[in-house]
C-alpha cells in the first residue's frame, strides 16, 4: 500500500469524524495533525486518534485505556470486532455527558447588527426592562465563569515532577477482553519491529513504584499514543530495561483490575505526560513514580540521570573508634554508616534537625512501620515519613532506636542534629574530628 494509499485512509476516516462531530453540535475544537486527529472538548478532556502508516493500524486513545484497530474489508475494526468510528461516537457522547459544559452549543461567528438607537420618547418602564435583562445576564455568565473556574484543572504542575494529562472522559471497557491475572512484575511487551530491550550499550532506565497501586509504563512513538512498548511494575517494586537512545512520550495506566499490556488496567485512567522521555547512550536514567494522594490517579513522576560517582574515602579510626573525616571537593564531610545492617554512607549536614535517608535505602533496611509527614524543603513541600530505626552504625559507633525521615527521590542521605549531637564534633579547615562525648 502506498503512502499516498495511506494519506488517503487517513482523510476519509478523519473527515467522517469531523462530520460527524459538527452534526452533533456540541463545542468540541478539532485538531488534525498529519496522520493524527485530536478532539477536545470545553472542559479540557481529549481524545485522541492515531493512525500508523507502516502497520495499517489505528489506536483511539481515551482516559480510560486505548484501543487498537485493524483495516479489515475497508473498516476499521478491534480485536472485539468493534468499528473504530461507533466507539469514537460513543466517547464523544460519554464526555459530553460527563460535564455540562461540554454540551453548550459551539461559538458561531459574529453576525453583523444594526444598531438602533433608542428613541427620545422611550418610556421609563421600557428602560427598567432593559436594564433587568442586562442584569439578569451579566448574573448568569457570572455564575458560568465561577463553574468555569471550579472544573479540575487538566494538569498538575509541581515542583519536580512532569504534568499530566487526562486524556478524555471514562469510557466503558465491556467490550474489551481483558486476561485473567496480573502479569509478573517488570513484564515487558513490545509493539514496534524497531525497538529493542537488551543492547549492550543503550541505556539502562530503573523503574521504582512507591505507589500504592501497580502501575503499566506506556513508551509511544513522539507527538502520538501508538504505543511502541509497555512494562508493569507491581507497587512498592522496581524493575528495569535497557532502551535505545530517542525521544519517547509516556503514558501511564494505573488500577486494580488488569486488562492488557496495551490499554492497562479497567477500572484506571490512561494519563499521557507533557513532558517526553529522552534516552542518551550509556547515560542510565531513574524514573520515581510516588503515591501524591489516596486516589490510583494520585502520584508523581520524577525523572533523573543518574551519575556514578567515586565513593569518599574511608575516615581515619582511632583506638577508641573516634574517626577523622576528610573534607571532599563539593565542600561537604562524608560519613560511612548503616540503618538495620544496610550499608549507607552519610552527609554530615548540621543544618538538619533530623536524619534523613532515601526511600530506596528504607525499603532495603526493611522500614515499613512510617508516619507521612510533611517536610520544607529547599525545593518546597514534599511528603515524607517518620520511623524509628531499633540500630544504626556511624563508622564504628552503634546507635539504637533512632529517629529518621524517610524522603522521596531523596539522592543524598544527610546526617543530622539528632544523630550528631552524641557525639563531640569538631573541625578543623579540611578535617573533621567526630568522637564520643
Amino acid at each position: 500500500m502506498t503512502e499516498s494509499t495511506h494519506s488517503s485512509l487517513a482523510s476519509t476516516l478523519f473527515e467522517h469524524i469531523e462530520a460527524m462531530v459538527r452534526a452533533r453540535g456540541a463545542d468540541i475544537h478539532v485538531d488534525r495533525n498529519g496522520n493524527a486527529l485530536r478532539l477536545e472538548f470545553a472542559d479540557g478532556q481529549r481524545i485522541v486518534i492515531n493512525i500508523d502508516p507502516h502497520s495499517n493500524k489505528a489506536w483511539l486513545a481515551s482516559r480510560a485505556g486505548g484501543t487498537e484497530f485493524d483495516l479489515k474489508n475497508g473498516e476499521w475494526r478491534a480485536h472485539d470486532q468493534g468499528e473504530l468510528t461507533q466507539s469514537v461516537a460513543t466517547l464523544i457522547e460519554h464526555t459530553i455527558t460527563s460535564s455540562a459544559i461540554n454540551a453548550r452549543a459551539p461559538n458561531s461567528a459574529p453576525k453583523q447588527r444594526t444598531v438602533i438607537a433608542p428613541s427620545m420618547d422611550e418610556s421609563p418602564q421600557s428602560h427598567g426592562l432593559r436594564n433587568l435583562l442586562i442584569l439578569t445576564l451579566a448574573v448568569l455568565a457570572g455564575f458560568w465563569f465561577a463553574q468555569r473556574l471550579g472544573q479540575p484543572p487538566a494538569e498538575n504542575n509541581a515542583k519536580g515532577e512532569t504534568n499530566v494529562q487526562y486524556m478524555t472522559a471514562e469510557a466503558t471497557s465491556g467490550t474489551r477482553k481483558c486476561e485473567a491475572s496480573l502479569p509478573a512484575n517488570g513484564s515487558i511487551n513490545i509493539f514496534s519491529n524497531n525497538l529493542r530491550t537488551d543492547g549492550p550499550n543503550d541505556a539502562e532506565i530503573t523503574l521504582k513504584n512507591d505507589h500504592a497501586y501497580p502501575l503499566l509504563l506506556i513508551l509511544a512513538e513522539p507527538k502520538t499514543v501508538i504505543p511502541s512498548l509497555s512494562i508493569l511494575v507491581h507497587a512498592r517494586q522496581t524493575t528495569s530495561l535497557h532502551l535505545p537512545a530517542g525521544q519517547y512520550d509516556m503514558l501511564f495506566s494505573a488500577g486494580n483490575i488488569w486488562c492488557d499490556p496495551r490499554a492497562g488496567f479497567s477500572d484506571g485512567h490512561l494519563m499521557k505526560f507533557d513532558k517526553s522521555l529522552t534516552v542518551q547512550m550509556d547515560k542510565p536514567m531513574q524514573l520515581a513514580m510516588q503515591s501524591s494522594g489516596a486516589d490510583m490517579d494520585d502520584f508523581q513522576l520524577f525523572v533523573k540521570t543518574i551519575t556514578t560517582e567515586a565513593p569518599p574515602p574511608a575516615p581515619t579510626f582511632s583506638g577508641d573508634g573516634s574517626m577523622v573525616v576528610q573534607r571532599q571537593g563539593n565542600g561537604h564531610f562524608y560519613v560511612p554508616g548503616s540503618i538495620a545492617n544496610t550499608p549507607v554512607t552519610f552527609m554530615v549536614d548540621t543544618g538538619a534537625s533530623v536524619t534523613s535517608i532515601s526511600s530506596d535505602i528504607a525499603r532495603q533496611a526493611g522500614i515499613h512501620n512510617c508516619k507521612e509527614v510533611q517536610f520544607q524543603t529547599a525545593n518546597g513541600t514534599a511528603t515524607g515519613c517518620i520511623a524509628l530505626v531499633p540500630n544504626m552504625t556511624l563508622g564504628n559507633f552503634v546507635l539504637q532506636n533512632i529517629t529518621v525521615a524517610v524522603m522521596p527521590n531523596m539522592e543524598i542521605n544527610l546526617l543530622g542534629a539528632n544523630v550528631l549531637r552524641n557525639f563531640q564534633v569538631s573541625q578543623s579547615d579540611s578535617m573533621m574530628l567526630i568522637g564520643r562525648k
